[in-house]
């Protein structure tokens, strides 16, 4: 979730450009004008882009069953503290790092195939925000209805005059960030 959007919800700067736009979005989390918003930098994007990493792997060993790509289902317990521990040991200056050479065969391709899907899922939500970052004619809309939610929903949103464009969230794709064109 975006918290940042979040907040801005009740603002009266954002509320007149709802109504002046007529913009309704179902499940709406929050708002961003663009034109206060600046392009991630590629410091920023490589940060995220390699704790997805990290991440990918926890992820993946606490899912049930372990590396399974579609892991709908999580342990939390002593025994993936222990996995979690010998695949993602801790390194000198205590920081957490993939141990590539516990991992073999089917896991690791599955690991690998993973962490390929998350960084181009980050790669793509940030490619179409820097393109409207900065833009004062475009209004950003997170709401909650990314990923398979999107398939109830669609028809109340693209058939709209200002819809531009939606990507899912690349952290949690059960929100999505629409891009919407503004008047004034």
């Amino acid at each position: 979730m975006d918290l940042g959007a979040y907040v801005n919800i009740n603002v009266d700067e954002y509320q007149e450009v709802i109504r002046k736009n007529n913009i309704v979005v179902p499940r709406l989390r929050g708002y961003r004008l663009m034109k206060y918003e600046k392009p991630v930098s590629k410091e920023d994007l490589s940060d995220m882009l390699s704790s997805c990493e990290l991440r990918t792997a926890e992820d993946m060993i606490r899912s049930i069953p372990i590396f399974n790509n579609d892991n709908y289902c999580h342990e939390y317990s002593r025994y993936k503290d222990y996995l979690i521990d010998y695949y993602l040991p801790l390194h000198e200056d205590g920081k957490r790092y993939i141990d590539w050479s516990r991992i073999h065969g089917w896991e690791r391709r599955n690991l690998k195939f993973e962490i390929k899907k998350n960084k181009k899922r980050i790669e793509k939500q940030f490619a179409v925000w820097d393109k409207y970052a900065g833009r004062s004619d475009i209004l950003y809309i997170h709401a909650r209805i990314g990923g398979g939610n999107w398939s109830y929903y669609y028809k109340d949103v693209i058939n709209q005059p200002w819809f531009l464009e939606k990507v899912d969230d690349s952290y949690d794709s059960t929100y999505c960030d629409i891009y919407a064109k503004i008047e004034g």
